[in-house]
């Protein structure tokens, strides 16, 4: 299993889902002025009564998966270091090894 806090890519679900919830905010206050000019049918009608909940849903899955995002902790290591926990930089029981290749 991937371990998500090393994982340096951003998340695009939050984004997904609120852009979604804008979507639905707009054809909200869009399909009552295009019903009445005779754009869309009247059979959208039904469809203005629920747009209200489902932006407020799609909004709080945004939030929410935003948040779930943003509590697992980053890991400034590269993934190449990263041990047992994940992250590299992590402090290990073990002794510091130095070796003789270093800057000139």
């Amino acid at each position: 299993m991937p371990d998500h806090a090393a994982d340096p890519r951003p998340h695009k679900t939050p984004k997904a889902l609120g852009g979604l919830a804008a979507l639905a905010c707009v054809a909200c206050c869009a399909l009552p002025v295009l019903i009445t000019a005779g754009v869309v049918g009247a059979g959208a009608g039904p469809v203005v009564g629920w747009l209200p909940a489902l932006a407020i849903v799609l909004a709080v899955l945004a939030a929410g998966t935003w948040w779930l995002g943003q509590r697992h902790g980053s890991c400034s290591c590269a993934p190449k270091t990263a041990g047992e926990g994940g992250c590299g930089c992590q402090a290990s029981g073990e002794p510091l090894k130095i070796s003789g290749a270093g800057r000139q």
